[in-house]
């Protein structure tokens, strides 16, 4: 239940991460080098002004999905000062800045109503990063990616492991043979080595890293259907079903693959926590998700220099991020596994 928890959470957070984020212009990506390499819970105010050269045209529902395009432009201060018709700006750092009002495209106003009309308060929850960017809008946004590289790629790990270890088993003879020879030539290859070479020669991005995820865990899936499948075509309602007449096909779709749903939803929650941890070490050596594209290995990637500096918080979170979304599914297979052992 602990593991099915943190998974529905994550869940929750991916498909409405745009919604739920504090920072959701498009990946989380606005940078404010002021502000950079700050502590958990973090606040500040900024000035907020509108860049007249930004304009954007999006609808609502896309934005939903992709973020939402702004052109506010942002300026953390720790002090703000009227002087004439400038506008005195001193950062966390001590450094000033002069900023025009003509410039910012704003009318001249008294100090109060400029405070009460363009200054907002932002609080980073994590803190941030390097570039000065929302560490948590980054690691939910990270958590999205993680989920749909892992559910595309258990899907047609799941399809085409099914699919070669069904017939094999049932069939045998040498469909068997071609099958199993594939299936030993896939598992003498290494996961992480055949994924790399995939990536390398398909191109990198979140369609190829799934697809290149996906080719190489159907291995497991089609070795226990495989398995499954010669166990179950000699049982007495296989023999049944052949002594009326139904056809071999209808035997294998309508009566032994529902027999064995067990086995392949435990082997699927495997192959979920493990998509999720070669998506990330992908992304951390730098041949998954590009940036600015967030992901919870190329997060590690950027910060993990962090963790004997001073702030370890910068490599610890999208670690521990990793660890927990591993741990879930790991849990939820053990359950999974427990549920269907017809011998408990």
């Amino acid at each position: 239940m602990l593991g099915l928890g943190i998974i529905l959470v994550s869940i929750f957070l991916a498909l409405f991460a745009y919604v739920i984020i504090p920072e959701n212009t498009p990946n989380a990506n606005r940078q404010l080098p002021e502000i950079a390499l700050q502590p958990p819970l973090f606040n500040t105010d900024c000035f907020k002004y509108q860049n007249a050269a930004k304009d954007f045209d999006k609808s609502w529902l896309s934005s939903v999905f992709t973020g939402y395009e702004s052109n506010d432009e942002h300026i953390p201060f720790q002090n703000l000062e009227l002087i004439g018709s400038e506008l005195q700006v001193t950062n966390h750092y001590g450094q000033i800045r002069i900023l025009p009002f003509e410039d910012l495209g704003i009318e001249k106003m008294t100090l109060t109503e400029l405070k009460s009309k363009h200054v907002i308060n932002r609080k980073y929850w994590l803190g941030t990063d390097r570039y000065g960017r929302d560490i948590l809008s980054r690691l939910i946004l990270g958590i999205r990616v993680s989920l749909t590289v892992g559910l595309l790629a258990v899907t047609i790990s799941v399809i085409i492991g099914i699919f070669l270890g069904s017939i094999s088993g049932y069939f045998g003879g040498w469909l068997d043979q071609v099958i199993s020879f594939m299936i030993n030539v896939s598992w003498s290859i290494p996961t992480l080595l055949l994924v790399f070479a995939i990536v390398l020669a398909l191109g990198r991005g979140v369609g190829i890293i799934f697809l290149a995820v996906g080719l190489t865990m159907w291995v497991d899936v089609a070795r226990i259907v495989r398995g499954q499948v010669l166990q179950q075509k000699n049982m007495q309602y296989v023999q049944a079903a052949k002594s009326i007449g139904i056809s071999e096909l209808p035997i294998l779709a309508r009566h032994i693959l529902p027999n064995i749903v067990g086995p392949i939803l435990v082997i699927a929650a495997a192959n979920f926590a493990t998509a999720i941890l070669i998506e990330a070490g992908l992304s951390y050596l730098g041949f998954g998700i590009r940036p600015p594209a967030p992901s919870i290995g190329n997060m590690l990637n950027e910060q993990y220099g962090f963790a004997l500096s001073g702030k370890p918080f910068l490599a610890l979170v999208p670690a521990i991020t990793i660890m927990l979304l591993v741990l879930a599914f790991n849990l939820i297979g053990t359950g999974l596994r427990d549920a269907f052992d017809v011998r408990d």
